[in-house]
């Protein structure tokens, strides 16, 4: 970052500047933890955002939050494994704010937790529709839209567990590794057309999720999920907050030029970088 655009990350009152203003943001999986600090941060930094979430109630209370704030939002049910429905969310965004800039596909499950021998097939396969399925319908839909305006940037939030096999996760770790593959090829595809497509694994954060994980019960199987309660009961889970930073990092204009990346929270190089731009 040069000198000039350094300067430019904050305005004239000495308070970080809107960066995203004039953009208009779909987050998915918004109506609360991660996807909800998303949805948050993007506003505080100018977005109109477009809330998406199964849960109509949760998107009202965020859509009220964010306006009370001083920010712009629109709640839009829907399921992200239904195409029509997607469709629609796409079309709400369209309508009320003209354009989309952002695409941050956060909405996941992660049931089922248990050996593929005993899960059940509707329930796993409805797994990689939300994780990996629903990501595609979404970008699918915004791409005429953001290849018109020859700008726009994806962010597929991943996870670990894409990469790492875990017994009892079997389909969100294939979903998750599918969706970064899915995330590889989009750039390449979308390469020097003002597009973007990155992936994003925010490590553990403290969502309800989390608690799903711990719930389970594991002592009649092979399932072993020790690490996830000595994580929660040693405080090592990360705010939803803080770790929403990192995707307004990668949604605002010091990620010009990264594109096909996978960008993890743990990466201590990169998070000082973003510490650095967004001081």
């Amino acid at each position: 970052m040069d000198k000039k655009d350094a300067a430019s990350t904050r305005s004239t009152t000495g308070k970080p500047a809107r960066k995203l203003q004039g953009q208009v943001a779909i987050v998915t999986g918004s109506g609360r933890g991660l996807g909800a600090a998303i949805a948050r941060r993007l506003a505080q930094a100018g977005a109109a955002v477009v809330l998406t979430a199964r849960s109509e109630e949760q998107l009202d209370v965020m859509a009220k939050t964010i306006g009370q704030a001083g920010g712009r939002a629109i709640g839009v049910p829907a399921d992200v494994s239904d195409p029509t429905q997607v469709e629609e969310v796409v079309e709400s965004a369209l309508d009320q704010f003209g354009r989309v800039d952002i695409l941050v596909n956060n909405a996941a499950v992660v049931w089922p937790l248990e050996e593929i021998s005993e899960a059940d097939p509707d329930e796993w396969a409805y797994n990689i529709h939300i994780n990996l399925v629903g990501p595609f319908y979404m970008a699918r839909n915004v791409l005429p839209v953001m290849l018109e305006q020859r700008y726009g940037r994806i962010i597929n939030v991943g996870s670990g567990a894409g990469r790492t096999p875990i017994v009892g996760m079997s389909a969100y770790c294939a979903a998750k590794a599918g969706l970064e593959m899915l995330t590889r090829t989009l750039a390449k595809e979308l390469d020097g057309r003002g597009v973007t497509a990155n992936y994003f694994n925010p490590g553990m954060v403290d969502t309800d999720m989390q608690s799903d994980i711990r719930s389970v019960d594991t002592s009649e199987s092979m399932l072993d999920y020790t690490y996830w309660h000595e994580s929660y009961e040693q405080q090592r889970l990360a705010d939803p907050m803080t770790v929403s930073r990192l995707i307004y990092w990668l949604c605002g204009p010091w990620s010009r030029g990264q594109t096909g990346q996978n960008f993890n929270a743990d990466d201590a190089a990169w998070l000082a970088q973003v510490d650095k731009d967004l001081k």
